[in-house]
């Protein structure tokens, strides 16, 4: 029986699918209003001349996260999706022509074992109390069960940053660099972020790194299907442009001008550009004017690539000479970093059909600022096919002479994309950086303070970003909610 209760889903990100599907489930009305015209908010896809690219996350880790979802919504995981693990789960080059695989070897080096060994405490007194649960609830479960666990808080208190951690670690200069690397899983800056950042290596490494048959764009298309039909409603091509509180609910209003009313909202549009644009200014909290570091946003290049490369795999990171530096240009200059860090996925080596034969799908990432004003962002208009060029001669700087003239197909995503196609503040992909001690207490909460009945969801409030954190923050607003 259905509760009569209306929810409004606003963007249907993986966040949003994994709220909609469970409340659905639960017997509320849902209905989900996108302004694209598809499901999957950022993890998307694009298609063109043959070659078939994800154009948001390449990497799945945390399967359990994904499993434990289709479990609670009562689905079979294995017939809907099937994974894939990648082994190695990633190749690593620098400028010095040193190459490293993240294989079983790599993870067995005693220094790396010694720090996958302080992780595990990290995730253990971390996981169930921080990744699972709201927030502000954390201290319930420190109960009796998990009091051989606080062992480990000490570490999650560790001031020092992730590259201080790593350089007690690490006598090899590029394995420090390596660990920094996954600061920008969340976008932050190695320099600045916690040492409890060192949890995602630990992760990658437990759990394993995965793609899905079809692309990974697979499982929002498979989430969306579920809320289907659970009874959700999806409107493709509806932009919610203003939340107005309405005595107990909210009227909504489209940016065609139509009008309608709901019982409750959860919000899976970034939280800081939702906090500027959709709400009247008593409600506001003031995030957008707030002067914290804003996430890393992303620079990156479609490419269809002519001939095959055996040099590469699935995952492919070439660094750049002074980490450092790259980062200083990045957080405090403000400016695209030259010579950056450039992350190429090739998953035509997994799923040859995803390239036309003889060819490869190239997804090139390099991480740049987002930026605070709108003629930053306009720059961008300008500036991509030089900045891609630039990233096209640093990669032929690692061995691969001639790579434009192999270019068939190149299609890019700016910032300024970002900010305009998914409503991301700045371009910005994760809202704000995780920098400082205690960023994680200070990200915005999954409830509204000012509205009991308006929730967050997605990778720019709890628990983070990243595919499993997204989905476990849908998950979390709809158990409180039915609750």
């Amino acid at each position: 029986m259905r509760s009569g209760r209306q929810v409004a889903v606003i963007g249907a990100g993986l966040g949003g699918l994994s709220a909609a599907a469970l409340l659905a489930r639960g017997g509320l009305q849902v209905t989900v209003f996108e302004k694209g015209c598809r499901a999957g908010g950022k993890m998307n896809v694009f298609a063109a001349n043959g070659f078939t690219w994800d154009t948001g996350p390449s990497l799945v880790t945390m399967p359990h996260v994904l499993r434990g979802l289709w479990r609670k919504l009562g689905r079979d995981f294995d017939r809907d999706l099937q994974l894939i693990r990648l082994e190695p789960s990633c190749r690593y080059f620098w400028p010095d022509q040193h190459r490293v695989d993240e294989d079983e070897a790599f993870w067995q080096r005693p220094d790396l074992t010694r720090l996958l060994r302080h992780a595990a405490g990290i995730y253990d007194v971390s996981a169930e109390a921080f990744l699972e649960h709201r927030l502000e609830d954390w201290w319930k479960q420190l109960h009796w069960k998990n009091l051989p666990k606080l062992r480990h808080l000490p570490k999650v208190a560790d001031r020092r940053t992730l590259a201080q951690l790593a350089a007690d670690y690490f006598a090899d200069k590029r394995l420090r660099q390596y660990l920094g690397r996954f600061a920008t899983y969340n976008g932050s800056s190695p320099y600045r972020a916690p040492a409890a950042f060192s949890i995602i290596p630990y992760v990658q490494r437990q759990f394993g790194s995965w793609y899905v048959k079809g692309g990974l764009y697979r499982i929002a298309d498979a989430l969306a299907q579920i809320c289907r039909e659970e009874g959700a409603r999806f409107e493709f091509g509806t932009e919610i442009f203003r939340v107005q509180p309405n005595g107990r609910g909210f009227t909504l209003a489209t940016a065609g001008g139509t009008v309608l009313g709901c019982d409750l909202v959860i919000c899976n549009q970034d939280v800081l550009s939702a906090d500027a644009q959709l709400f009247p200014p008593p409600f506001r909290t003031g995030y957008a004017s707030q002067r914290r570091d804003l996430a890393v946003s992303g620079f990156a290049m479609l490419l269809g690539v002519r001939g095959n490369h055996p040099g590469l795999l699935h995952h492919n990171v070439f660094f750049s000479d002074d980490y450092e530096t790259e980062f200083r240009q990045i957080f405090d200059q403000r400016t695209p970093p030259a010579p950056p860090t450039i992350y190429v996925a090739i998953d035509s080596k997994t799923e040859p059909e995803r390239a036309p034969a003889g060819h490869e799908n190239w997804f090139v990432l390099v991480n740049v600022p987002a930026f605070r004003g709108p003629d930053q962002g306009k720059r961008w208009e300008r500036a991509s096919e030089t900045y891609g060029n630039l990233i096209l001669r640093r990669l032929s700087a690692f061995g691969f002479d001639g790579l434009e003239n192999r270019v068939v197909d190149r299609h890019y995503l700016s910032p300024l994309d970002f900010a305009r196609r998914f409503n991301a503040f700045g371009g910005s992909l994760y809202g704000f950086a995780s920098h400082g001690l205690f960023s994680a207490f200070r990200r915005p909460p999954l409830q509204s303070r000012r509205l009991p009945n308006l929730w967050f969801v997605g990778g720019s409030t709890h628990p983070g970003g990243g595919i499993p954190l997204s989905l476990l923050s849908g998950r979390i607003v709809a158990e409180e909610v039915l609750r």
